[in-house]
């Protein structure tokens, strides 16, 4: 079941192949290779209808070449082509309740979603996950709240097996957000390839990340994008704020990764990644933005703005997150369930901890 408005190519004899050669590829690339979803979502914004595609790679041409209808008119197409993504706008003074692509004699269609305004004037923490335990996701959610004010949470599960919905709203309510919107979507995540295409057809998280901007962010105060095993700190301030008291209502900074004890078993909270690499690992940056503010018309990757120029100038000082090395359930590597040695302590990092009152947890 989704959430979105996703159309798949089934049934057109159509189908997306990767653009990244065979020699680069995983072993299980093509098994998590997305070669079906045309669009994951269509949203009116702006006056166009907007369509969410995953990179359409050889799917250009014939994309370029379909007939387009917004409740039964043809609507001639806009196609902008990114990295990972691609965005097909049909121009709609007003929003249509479906849009339609024919492509020869195979014809497809979805509702056209409208703006939500639920997270209006909100701090919006984001994410998308999967079978992430609750207490994890529970506990992030505290952390944010307790150091940043957050008050709304946009949670997306990529079709987990165990622990979906039904086990992720009520671990959010538990940590007192007054606004929680939790999506579905079953869409595969993506392959990873070999450098240098380690990320190069990771479609969903673009695409998710933007079909929110589009559909559910647009009023927001401002939007926190981390995952549920990092911990922003911004010593002095909350985050929220300092994007939206930045020129550019943009903010970026960087990770560290963190560790439990190197004697540490159990269970691995997040209270308990009490220790640091010596010296600091770090790894790439993540960012918050206000969707209204200045950088309105940019797209919306994990760790950067697409297409954003000279994007180290808006590094935000005295600002980092902690990542959370064995918070996984061990999908894209099992060496982050083993607990690392050679680690120090991290006074800082265990005084935060400290300070969101997260709940006791049994080792």
């Amino acid at each position: 079941m989704s959430d979105f408005a996703t159309l798949s190519l089934d049934g057109s004899g159509l189908s997306r192949t990767p653009r990244v050669r065979a020699s680069k590829r995983a072993e299980d690339y093509l098994d998590r290779f997305d070669s079906t979803t045309l669009w994951l979502d269509a949203v009116w914004h702006d006056g166009a209808v907007v369509l969410i595609c995953p990179r359409l790679n050889n799917l250009d041409r014939s994309v370029a070449r379909a007939r387009f209808t917004l409740d039964g008119s043809e609507v001639r197409p806009r196609i902008t082509r990114y990295y990972r993504h691609t965005l097909i706008r049909l121009r709609a003074d007003v929003q249509p309740s479906r849009v339609a692509v024919e492509v020869g004699d195979w014809r497809g269609e979805t509702p056209v979603n409208g703006p939500d305004t639920r997270l209006d004037g909100r701090n919006v923490l984001m994410t998308l996950s999967k079978d992430n335990h609750p207490d994890w996701i529970e506990d992030w959610a505290r952390f944010h709240a307790a150091h940043h004010g957050a008050d709304a949470v946009l949670f997306v599960d990529n079709g987990s097996e165990t622990l979906g919905p039904d086990q992720i709203r009520p671990a959010l309510e538990r940590a007192g957000y007054e606004q929680v919107i939790v999506l579905s979507t079953p869409l595969r995540y993506g392959p990873r390839g070999l450098p240098p295409f380690i990320n190069a057809e990771l479609f969903l998280q673009t695409g998710i990340l933007n079909a929110l901007q589009f559909r559910f962010l647009q009023g927001a105060r401002a939007v926190l994008n981390c995952d549920v095993d990092e911990l922003v700190m911004t010593p002095g301030r909350t985050v929220f704020d300092a994007a939206v008291q930045s020129r550019a209502g943009f903010v970026r900074f960087p990770g560290r990764w963190v560790h439990p004890a190197p004697e540490a078993e159990g269970w691995p909270w997040h209270a308990r990644h009490s220790h640091r690499d010596a010296p600091v690992k770090t790894c790439p940056p993540k960012w918050c933005v206000v969707p209204g503010g200045p950088l309105r018309g940019y797209q919306w990757r994990a760790h950067e703005l697409e297409r954003l120029p000279f994007a180290r100038r808006f590094q935000l000082d005295n600002a980092w997150f902690y990542h959370c090395r064995n918070i996984t359930n061990g999908w894209k590597s099992l060496k982050r369930t083993q607990v690392r040695g050679g680690t120090v302590p991290d006074p800082g990092l265990q005084e935060a901890l400290a300070a969101a009152d997260l709940p006791q947890r049994s080792a």
